[in-house]
Order: C-alpha cells, then sequence, then structure tokens
C-alpha cells in the first residue's frame, strides 16, 4: 500500500512543482523521488498563503484536496508570508500554526505533520527590518523544533546551509528562488520527508 504524502504552502511550492514539470524530468521527480519507496505526492502551493488562509479555508480548497487525496503525511510550509507583515504577532501565529495541526489529526486523520522552518529572505514587502525578520524568523523556528523534538506525530526540518540568505539563490525579488535555489530547495527538501518515512 503506499503512502500519500501532500506538500501544502504557499508560491514556493507552486514554483517548486513548475521547475519540476518545466526543467527536470517529470517521470523522475514529480514524486520527490520516492516512487520507489511507493510515496505518492501531490503539492498545493498557493501565492500569499499564511497561516490565516490555512485556517478560514473560504474557498474549502484544503477540504476539497483532503477529500481529493487524503494524506498520510502533510509537509507544512509556511511563514514568510506571515512574518513578514507589519501587524505579526509572534505568540498568535505560534498558536494558530498548532490549532491547524490539531485540524489536520482530528478532523482529516492526517498520521504525520512536518513543520518546515520558515524561509530566509532578502527583501521584505512590509518595510519591516531584516533584522526584526530574522529575529522572530529564528525564535520560531526554535520553538518549534525544541517543542516538537520528542513529537510522535509531528516534526520539525530544518533546512540548515542549504538555504541561507544567498543573493545568488533568489530572483530579483528578494523573496522567491532562483533555479540553483530551488534545485538546492527541492534536494533538501526530500530529505524532510524522508525524515518520516
Amino acid at each position: 500500500m503506499s503512502t500519500r504524502l501532500l506538500v501544502w504552502s504557499h508560491s514556493f511550492i507552486k514554483r517548486l512543482y513548475k521547475d519540476i514539470l518545466n526543467r527536470w524530468k517529470p517521470n523522475l521527480v514529480q514524486h520527490l523521488n520516492l516512487r520507489h519507496a511507493g510515496v505518492q505526492v501531490r503539492f498545493l502551493g498557493f501565492p500569499g498563503g499564511n497561516i490565516d488562509r490555512l485556517l478560514e479555508d473560504e474557498q474549502n480548497r484544503l477540504r476539497q484536496e483532503m477529500i481529493r487525496f487524503p494524506p498520510d503525511i502533510l509537509v507544512l510550509q509556511i511563514g514568510g508570508n506571515d512574518l513578514d507583515s507589519k501587524k505579526f504577532d509572534m505568540s498568535v501565529y505560534m498558536e494558530k500554526v498548532s490549532r491547524f495541526i490539531g485540524i489536520l489529526q482530528t478532523t482529516y486523520l492526517v498520521k504525520k505533520v512536518v513543520i518546515c522552518e520558515i524561509f530566509p529572505r532578502l527583501l521584505l514587502r512590509a518595510k519591516t527590518c531584516p533584522i526584526v525578520y530574522y529575529h522572530k524568523k529564528y525564535l520560531i523556528d526554535q520553538y518549534f523544533y525544541l517543542s516538537l523534538a520528542n513529537h510522535p506525530s509531528v516534526s520539525f526540518w530544518y533546512y540548515k546551509s542549504r538555504l541561507t540568505a544567498q543573493e545568488k539563490l533568489f530572483m530579483s525579488d528578494g523573496v522567491h528562488l532562483n533555479v540553483e535555489g530551488t534545485r538546492r530547495f527541492f534536494k533538501s527538501f526530500c530529505g524532510s520527508v524522508m525524515s518520516v518515512l
């Protein structure tokens, strides 16, 4: 029996999926190179995605996808759009992420959830101080990393040195990854999945 994996995120996942289809060999990497392990992968990314949109699910995108493709594992890559906002409240954000994980596990019966490290950014859209962005990013990542260290069904994934805020990895907008950045993202992303299989 195969394992169903749903990758849910903001525009990074949408762009990753397009890069897989357009630049690489789709039959090789469309399922994160995990078809041999019996893993089916679906990508669902939407521009501007944040935790509020996931919780509200006004267009029922989450509900419809979970019915169409009920995942055993869900990988969640969010946080950057939330953090790049002048109205951002760190404690409220962390509480909402925890609530969303609860919904995934109790309503949709997801067996395992992987929360990924918040992405770095070269440029901020909210015109906030980059030092503040990175300080809050660090605190949030550390909170989930430490609090989920021994959790049986939720884990945290660090991209580590693969995706630092290096100018060569980003497009001119300072937010989205270029081809090389996407390649590194893909390799590390496969690692996040392998860690829970």
